[in-house]
């Protein structure tokens, strides 16, 4: 028989199951003769719990909530032990206080030796913000709002800044009303005219592709690819003319961004190459002083005994000076050479484009809002930069390109035409994209109303080629070229 099982005979229970008399401090003692009292164990049932009356000063009673009134009559169990320890009246919590904190204070001394009104007095206020600015948390967002800060400075300075003053002097530069101020912008003014210099010329409008794409129904096929500055690399120019697949029976026609000679080791054979393709050129700054040269030199002959061949260089050498290189090239061109380069114009009409308008050839560059019969031919040939309130060329590339007034005039001309009536619209210019060379990037520079196509092939950069197809469509092509300006 387990020892927790009643006895079946209903023999008397041992003292492990006999009720034992609790005794708690603080309560009454329990009559027994009292019939209200019941013991732990039913006499009926002796292993049944008996209901136990709860005394009316038991600390117990007080842990209760008012809101009951069964205390611990309905519960099941035995009284608790006396060998637990007494709960508290109240929660511990409750006796903790916050006296340090309402204890006023009017000042506080930062050190033991510090008296009021002393070096080191300092108001409890202060004290307090010492010890909030002293938290490590704080100390960090102060960091990271510095950091962000900084930044934010920075960005307005170097670049946000910049942008919107350029942006204010280029709407500035191109009010009409600005330029009255000035007397006139430039080129405004009577240019000089060259006898011996074509100004202006318009490509064959059978040359141009066509407005539609090609398809099975209708394959015709035209492209024109517009090379940039050549520099005497006839090397590169032939790689370059078969990765663009070059077919000139097929309706392909190349044109020159000026300075095919010069600098590169074969000039004389990127002009037979040109001539032999029946090509389109631009004047640019280097064809016009090998020929100008050229007429010098005819002009010394006709005035002068010819020097002997001794006394001229018969080719070029990089150790030789500029003006010397010059004058060797001008020397070993033929009469038909130095013709064809002479027939080259300063600016070439390519004529209207899908997607890119009336397209102008140059070398340089053009001045914005200044018709081509009235552009500086000096300045189209060698500009860079352009003085943006006076409207001033410079072949120099410190300051303001000109390509930033130009595509913003031509932006200006689009948002006016599009917002005119449409009878009005035929007053405004058509929009008109360049395309030139002269000023050397590591790859074209395509904008929206002008592309710079030189690379920097001389230099060893790349030579690149615009090839624009029908439905103007179009796309960049690149070849490496080796460097011929290191010296040997």
């Amino acid at each position: 028989m387990s020892p927790y099982e009643a006895p079946a005979n209903g023999s008397k229970l041992s003292s492990r199951y006999r009720s034992k008399s609790i005794h708690r401090p603080g309560l009454k003692p329990v009559d027994k003769s009292n019939s209200s009292y019941t013991g732990i164990l039913d006499e009926g049932k002796p292993f049944a719990l008996a209901e136990t009356p709860l005394p009316e000063e038991s600390p117990w009673r007080e842990a209760l909530s008012p809101g009951w009134s069964i205390g611990f009559q309905n519960m099941a169990g035995p009284m608790p032990s006396t060998s637990y320890p007494r709960p508290p009246p109240r929660p511990l919590i409750d006796y903790v206080t916050n006296g340090w904190m309402t204890a006023e204070q009017k000042h506080s001394n930062l050190g033991p030796n510090s008296k009021a009104g002393g070096s080191n007095y300092c108001p409890a206020s202060m004290k307090g913000l010492l010890i909030l600015a002293s938290a490590p948390r704080l100390r960090r967002y102060i960091i990271v709002y510095l950091i962000l800060l900084w930044i934010c400075l920075g960005s307005w300075i170097k670049l946000v800044s910049p942008r919107l003053r350029e942006h204010n002097d280029l709407l500035r530069a191109l009010d009409p009303n600005f330029g009255d101020g000035l007397r006139g912008w430039f080129g405004l003014n009577s240019m000089p005219k060259f006898n011996d210099l074509v100004y202006l010329r318009s490509l064959d409008p059978t040359l141009l592709p066509g407005e539609k794409e090609p398809t099975a129904d209708n394959p015709h096929k035209k492209r024109l690819i517009v090379i940039g500055d050549v520099h005497g690399c006839l090397d590169e120019l032939e790689t370059l003319l078969q990765n663009v697949n070059f077919e000139p029976r097929q309706g392909d026609h190349l044109i020159f961004t000026g300075d095919l000679i010069a600098k590169g080791p074969k000039s004389t054979g990127v002009v037979d190459l040109a001539r032999k393709f029946h090509a389109s050129c631009v004047r640019g700054n280097h064809e016009d002083r090998v020929l100008l040269t050229r007429r010098h030199i005819q002009a010394e002959a006709s005035t002068k005994s010819e020097r002997s061949a001794a006394e001229e260089p018969d080719q070029i050498d990089d150790d030789i000076e500029p003006a010397n290189r010059e004058r060797a090239l001008a020397n070993e061109l033929t009469d038909e050479q130095a013709k064809w380069l002479d027939a080259c114009p300063v600016m070439l009409k390519v004529g209207f484009i899908k997607h890119m308008g009336e397209v102008v050839v140059v070398h340089g560059g053009l001045v914005p809002g200044i018709d081509l019969e009235s552009q500086d031919p000096s300045t189209v040939m060698s500009m860079r930069t352009i003085d943006i309130f006076s409207h001033v060329p410079s072949a120099s590339s410190k300051g303001v390109s000109w390509t930033k007034l130009f595509n913003k005039h031509q932006t200006m001309l689009a948002v006016s035409r599009q917002s005119a009536p449409l009878g009005e619209r035929t007053q405004y210019p058509a929009a008109t994209t360049v395309l030139y060379g002269h000023d050397p990037h590591r790859s074209p520079v395509l904008k929206k109303y002008t592309k710079g196509l030189d690379t920097g092939c001389v230099k060893g950069g790349k030579l690149s080629a615009m090839v624009i197809g029908d439905g103007g469509t179009s796309h960049i092509v690149s070849v490496r070229c080796k460097n011929y300006t290191q010296k040997r």
